[in-house]
């Protein structure tokens, strides 16, 4: 059969099946090969995707171990106070005895005298033996109750010691996972604007409009968190807290431990779910209920306890306010302020060398409510413990 074209040509039908099936076939290859390299890209996108989220993985497994280090540091700080208040205890009421016993020895003028009065008060040699006896019982205990009052007042002064050096482990321990904290949420941040970026590359149209836009957000939120963690905050002898100089008229005093009994905490956690005030004094009257709950690194809750920043946010979201999660996402969330313009309700900023590493609520008076190493307690920002590490403050 032949067909004749409108060029005046001749095509056989044979020669029509044949171009077709070539036609078909070349469109269903480059149709295959198209949905292979798709596949393809795809796959090394996951790929790259899952090693990002193994790194974090890893980051927060390390994190995980120096969390558990310093709760063992904390724990063993909470057994030292423990002996050190028994100790103080036993050495209180020896010393009441012991005080008796010297008003008891000053009636008699002397030992001496009290063996002399034995003496001429027997009534023959078999009671004058009794009753030296007796006395020499006396002597020796009162002597042994002094040589173990000297014991313990040296066990107190050991343990005080051992408290002052367990105590500056852990400031180290709490100063290291707050740093390694603030890069975890950094390289979190870019890990998700890249797992963004590869996703783009194998989007379809519609979904490519939709995350372009999440994407660049994204990679602007890791570029500030990246330039801030790269900032080194230098201590400004003059007190003024602004970016590469940390105020010197800073923080918190190294006082005693506060411990926190559970069934509080319990008490406190109930506490929360009573309605918040909003606006900024909201915020600290919220804050104010966790008042000696103990520091839990990535707690963010009353349920779980707080860390520095998780503080922030629970208590400034309750009351309606809304602010980010990690500590130096919040400080390029607030707008800087002096210190003398700062008031309650005010964000207080930390750094150990660069970046951000903690944060807490500015009460006025040269006061703060923050959730660190000895648990969410008020404490100046004018003393030793955090004079050297005042960034500045931030407006919410």
């Amino acid at each position: 059969m032949k067909i004749h074209s409108k060029m005046g040509g001749v095509l056989t039908l044979s020669a029509l099946i044949t171009f077709g099936s070539t036609f078909t076939m070349t469109s269903i290859n480059a149709h295959a090969e198209t949905v292979q390299q798709l596949e393809a890209e795809k796959a090394s996108v996951d790929q790259k995707i899952q090693q990002l989220n193994d790194q974090i993985a890893s980051l927060q497994k390390t994190l995980a171990v120096k969390s558990e280090e310093f709760n063992a540091t904390t724990k063993k700080i909470g057994e030292i106070n423990a002996s050190i208040e028994e100790t103080q205890k036993r050495i209180e009421e020896r010393s009441t005895i012991i005080s008796d016993r010297l008003v008891a020895y000053q009636n008699q003028d002397s030992v001496l005298d009290t063996y002399i009065e034995v003496i001429f008060s027997s009534d023959s040699i078999a009671d004058l033996v009794d009753r030296v006896s007796s006395v020499k019982t006396i002597v020796d205990a009162d002597q042994q109750l002094i040589a173990q009052h000297e014991a313990d007042n040296k066990k107190l002064a050991d343990q005080k010691e051992e408290l002052k050096k367990v105590e500056e482990q852990q400031r180290v321990q709490f100063q290291q996972l707050q740093e390694q904290e603030a890069e975890l949420d950094t390289i979190i941040a870019e890990n998700k604007a890249e797992s963004l970026r590869l996703k783009l590359e194998i989007a379809d149209q519609k979904e490519k409009e939709r995350l372009e836009a999440e994407q660049r957000q994204a990679e602007q939120e890791a570029l500030a968190l990246r330039q801030l963690q790269n900032t080194s905050f230098v201590a400004n002898a003059q007190g003024q807290g602004t970016q590469n100089s940390a105020n010197t008229e800073s923080q918190g005093t190294n006082s005693t431990t506060e411990t926190k009994a559970k069934t509080e905490t319990k008490q406190k956690a109930t506490e929360s779910s009573k309605p918040v005030a909003s606006g900024l004094s909201g915020a600290i009257a919220e804050a104010k209920k966790y008042i000696g709950m103990s520091y839990v690194y990535g707690g963010s809750s009353p349920s779980t306890g707080f860390d520095c920043s998780g503080l922030i946010y629970w208590s400034y979201k309750q009351a309606g306010i809304s602010l980010p999660r990690s500590s130096g996402a919040q400080y390029l969330a607030t707008t800087r302020i002096s210190q003398s313009e700062a008031t309650a309700g005010d964000l207080v900023f930390f750094s150990y060398g660069s970046g951000i590493a903690h944060v807490g609520i500015y009460l006025g008076n040269g006061q703060m409510l923050n959730a660190q190493n000895r648990g969410v307690k008020i404490e100046s920002i004018n003393a030793a413990w955090w004079k050297p590490y005042l960034v500045g403050f931030g407006r919410v």
